[in-house]
C-alpha cells in the first residue's frame, strides 16, 4: 500500500467524530494537570478550556477535510455531543482520582468533659499521592496548624455537641475535609 492512498477509504467525518472523543478526553486530561480543580469555579474554568480545545479542532479539521466534506458546517457538529460527554466524564473522574479522602475517628467513643481524646486521620487516603498534612478545627475555638502527624489529641472543658473538622492536604496541594460531631458528656 502507497502512502498516497493511505485513508483514501477512511470517511473524514467518523474521523472528526472519533477524534473529537479522544481531545474530549484531552481536554479533561489539561484540565485535572492545570489544577482546574483549585480555582474558585473549577467547571466553568474546565468548560472554557473544553470549549477552546473544540474550536481549535474545527479548524484544524477544516483544513484537513474541508475539501472532502459536502456540507462543511458537518465538520462543526460532528461528534460535539461525545466530545463534551468524553469530557465531562473524564474530568470528573480523573479529578476525583487527583483529589485526597479526609477520614479520621476518635476515641473514646462517649467522651467527657476533661478527658483526652484521640482524633486519629490514619484511614486518610490519596490514590494518586500521599497524604502531606493535617489540620484540626475542634469546634471550641482550638485549631492546629498544619501537621504531618495523622494522630493528635485535645481535651475539651465544657460538656456539650462539638462540630469537629478535619482538613487533609496531599502532597501535590488538593486538599479535602471531613466533619463529625463530637457529643462530649459532662
Amino acid at each position: 500500500m502507497d502512502n498516497e492512498n493511505w485513508g483514501a477509504g477512511l470517511d473524514p467525518l467518523k474521523i472528526a467524530y472519533w477524534s473529537r472523543v479522544g481531545f474530549g478526553f484531552l481536554a479533561a486530561l489539561l484540565c485535572v494537570v492545570l489544577r482546574f480543580g483549585q480555582v474558585d469555579n473549577p467547571f466553568l474554568t474546565g468548560i472554557s478550556l473544553a470549549l477552546i480545545l473544540y474550536i481549535v479542532t474545527y479548524y484544524v479539521f477544516k483544513v484537513l477535510f474541508g475539501t472532502k466534506v459536502k456540507k462543511k458546517s458537518k465538520l462543526v457538529t460532528m461528534g460535539i455531543g461525545a466530545y463534551f460527554l468524553t469530557w465531562i466524564l473524564a474530568w470528573t473522574l480523573l479529578n476525583t482520582l487527583m483529589h485526597p479522602a479526609a477520614v479520621f475517628t476518635y476515641s473514646p467513643g462517649t467522651p467527657t468533659a476533661g478527658n483526652t481524646i484521640i482524633f486519629d486521620a490514619t484511614e486518610s487516603y490519596d490514590l494518586t499521592s500521599r497524604i502531606a498534612s493535617y489540620k484540626w478545627n475542634f469546634g471550641d475555638e482550638n485549631e492546629t496548624e498544619w501537621v504531618e502527624t495523622p494522630i493528635i489529641t485535645h481535651v475539651y472543658t465544657a460538656a456539650e455537641d462539638y462540630t469537629v473538622i478535619l482538613t487533609v492536604k496531599d502532597s501535590e496541594g488538593y486538599t479535602a475535609e471531613a466533619t463529625k460531631t463530637v457529643e462530649v458528656g459532662g
